[in-house]
């Protein structure tokens, strides 16, 4: 009698785990979601009038943000771990130097190059080193980012500032936190417009 009870109960677990394997088996992976760096820009189409003046030169992004795609949560002090459900939808550097000549152009009134072609004719160029740029586990966005303004005319000295700044996210999860960095980017570029408003001042 124990002895068919003990069958039972061993078919029944065999049952059971092959169920369970089945659903999970059946069940999709879900899908990454995927975040771009991109503000507003106004429609424009064929050739940019008038000359570019400030362009875009040198973008550099610390490595860990380029080693993979993930949006990057910093963990604890000095370690950081990549999202793999949520990612970037290109490589961060290309994303911020899109994003970051247009916010740099709408601040500065002035049409900024991004530094898809060499242009030797600008007045100025913007080098950008983007040592930092992850949310944190308090629900922050963090920026430390340094720029500098090279001069085309060799009577102007070329000078280097540094923008840090954190904001919090308005929400929780990885989208509410995509938000916060992009507006951290936005008031960098506006940094930057008006360093470059000081420097073309007459």
């Amino acid at each position: 009698m124990r002895m068919k009870s003990t069958l039972r109960s061993s078919i029944l677990s065999v049952a059971l785990v092959s169920l369970a394997l089945a659903i999970g088996c059946s069940t999709p992976m879900s899908e990454p979601a995927y975040y771009l760096m991109r503000g507003e820009a106004p429609e424009t189409n064929g050739r940019l009038d008038g000359p570019i003046r400030v362009g875009i030169g040198r973008l550099i992004v610390a490595p860990y943000l380029l080693s993979n795609q993930g949006i990057v949560i910093e963990a604890a002090p000095g370690e950081v771990r990549a999202a793999r459900q949520h990612q970037w939808a290109e490589p961060v550097d290309a994303g911020l130097r899109w994003f970051l000549s247009a916010e740099i152009t709408k601040a500065l009134g002035d049409q900024v190059g991004g530094g898809l072609i060499d242009r030797g004719d600008w007045d100025y160029t913007i080098d950008v080193y983007v040592a930092r740029l992850h949310g944190t586990m308090s629900g922050k966005a963090v920026l430390d980012a340094t720029y500098v303004i090279r001069p085309s005319a060799e009577s102007e000295k070329q000078r280097e500032y540094r923008f840090s700044k954190s904001q919090s996210q308005s929400d929780e999860g990885y989208a509410a936190l995509v938000a916060a960095e992009q507006s951290l980017v936005s008031e960098l570029g506006v940094s930057i417009a008006a360093s470059l408003s000081e420097r073309m001042a007459p």
